[in-house]
């Protein structure tokens, strides 16, 4: 039997900072985890994105260790966020009915420049790129 790994590191995504796992989180590696969660926590404030896209297994103590990371941010006023989870990681939350304990993370906050409204004078030119935008032709259309 091959021994279970975790591999733990954040990134930044936007202007925010992002904790991602990879591997499997199980009984094994479930205190390497919480430990990292907890650091997180410390380090970037109380509510956490976690990416779990990459988890291939989590089992019971592995969903524990999530849960106590959601009481643990809830107590400092934060929450868990799970960043596209993992089919494996996906069932199981939705299987023990916690998915409202771990949402999807909130949408990223617009940069100012992105944020703006499209003008509305009949210039159809993006603000962002000064290019007008392309327009389906009717040939293409049927295409």
């Amino acid at each position: 039997m091959t021994e279970a790994t975790l591999s733990c590191y954040t990134r930044p995504e936007g202007r925010s900072t992002v904790l991602a796992l990879e591997g499997t989180l199980d009984v094994a590696t479930a205190p390497q985890a919480s430990a990292a969660i907890q650091r997180f926590i410390l380090e970037h404030g109380a509510s956490v994105v976690i990416d779990t896209s990459r988890l291939d297994f989590i089992d019971s103590k592995g969903v524990g260790t999530l849960i106590g990371a959601a009481k643990s941010a809830r107590e400092l006023g934060g929450k868990i966020y799970l960043l596209n989870p993992a089919t494996p990681v996906r069932k199981i939350i939705e299987t023990c009915g916690l998915t409202s304990l771990f949402p999807p993370p909130p949408a990223p906050e617009m940069s100012p420049e992105t944020s703006a409204a499209p003008a509305t004078n009949g210039n159809s030119k993006s603000r962002a790129t000064g290019r007008t935008p392309a327009r389906k032709t009717a040939t293409a259309a049927r295409e």
